[in-house]
């Protein structure tokens, strides 16, 4: 059995299709995966060893022909299209595979008729399989809506036997080894903690807060950190790799721009890692950490929790609006 699995997005979403993958090979230790990545989450691909092929989406305008080509060459007996948008959907259509499936997650935040309704209808023509998940009306009757149950559902209906209860390890070497004197936090510096319930001066104090603790913090950034934090800028000594990080005295540190390999390490061997909802979440949910997550309260918290949790992780959930978030941090420490 040859399967192709198309997740082109965000690395938070390829971490919860892990336990997909997983979960049918544990029932069919033969089948054969491929998987077409996005150039941010190959890298997650890449360390996960159950994938036998990475296909990985490129920018340039002739990449989808050439893609269209490499896969239709592989003859699948299965095609799973998970991301939104139309990429996949018209990949799929050209892919030659015998059995072709969609998720189509219509809009979380109102119920709308029209929403998807091309993609829908594309999906009900030319695929075996169209798996249309109205999350306004599910997440209103308190129905799952889980990103990797979905999934897990698309394959199930597809008629491949797929383990629900596997639990993906973390995938990442550690490239280098942390000289721990005390427990280790990380926090991560996402522009998502600053919104209208939340400024940079309360992360600050946070920040001041946390250090009261006998730990040492590690502030890890990502493309949106200095859009947001100037200030923690001009307040912390930054340091761009491990090696200068183990040399310094100082209790807290920004570990900017490290190297993917490098920040994964970090994280494995953090005992705290706190951090708004992004692909850090997922990293951090692969690990032994005490995980603490912030969802932004005005971006539907509650939606977001319920599709996005970390698989079969623990974790302490906390909204930007919370009054007493600094100390509900403090404490989770």
């Amino acid at each position: 059995m040859k399967i192709c699995i198309e997740r082109t997005d965000r690395m938070g979403d390829m971490i919860l299709t892990l336990p997909v993958i997983q979960g049918i090979k544990e029932k069919n230790p033969q089948a054969i995966v491929h998987v077409i990545a996005s150039q941010k989450n190959s890298k997650i691909c890449n360390q996960f060893n159950l994938i036998e092929k990475i296909f990985e989406k490129s920018k340039l305008s002739s990449s989808f022909n050439n893609l269209t080509k490499s896969i239709s060459a592989e003859k699948y007996d299965y095609y799973f299209t998970f991301s939104p948008g139309w990429f996949g959907l018209c990949l799929g259509f050209f892919s030659k595979s015998k059995f072709k499936s969609s998720l189509i997650l219509k809009s979380r935040y109102s119920s709308n008729v029209l929403s998807k309704l091309g993609q829908i209808f594309f999906s009900k023509v030319f695929y075996s399989l169209s798996f249309v998940i109205n999350r306004f009306e599910l997440l209103k009757a308190n129905k799952d809506i889980h990103q990797t149950n979905m999934m897990m559902d698309v394959v199930s209906k597809s008629g491949i036997a797929i383990s629900r209860k596997t639990q993906t390890k973390f995938i990442f070497n550690n490239e280098f080894t942390l000289n721990k004197s005390k427990p280790v936090c990380i926090v991560h510096l996402s522009s998502k903690w600053v919104n209208s319930y939340y400024s940079e001066e309360n992360f600050d104090d946070l920040i001041k807060l946390l250090n009261e603790k006998d730990i040492l913090i590690y502030l890890t950034t990502d493309e949106t950190t200095k859009n947001k934090f100037n200030k923690i800028f001009e307040t912390f000594d930054a340091v761009e790799d491990p090696s200068k990080m183990q040399k310094s005295s100082k209790s807290i540190l920004i570990c900017n721009n490290f190297k993917f390999a490098n920040w994964t390490s970090l994280i494995n061997q953090a005992d705290y890692v706190i951090t708004p909802e992004s692909g850090c979440t997922h990293i951090a949910s692969l690990t032994k950490c005490k995980l603490a997550v912030i969802y932004d309260a005005n971006n539907s918290p509650n939606s977001i929790r319920q599709e996005y949790a970390p698989w079969n992780k623990e974790y302490l959930a906390l909204e930007t609006n919370d009054k007493d978030l600094n100390q509900k941090l403090f404490n989770f420490i």
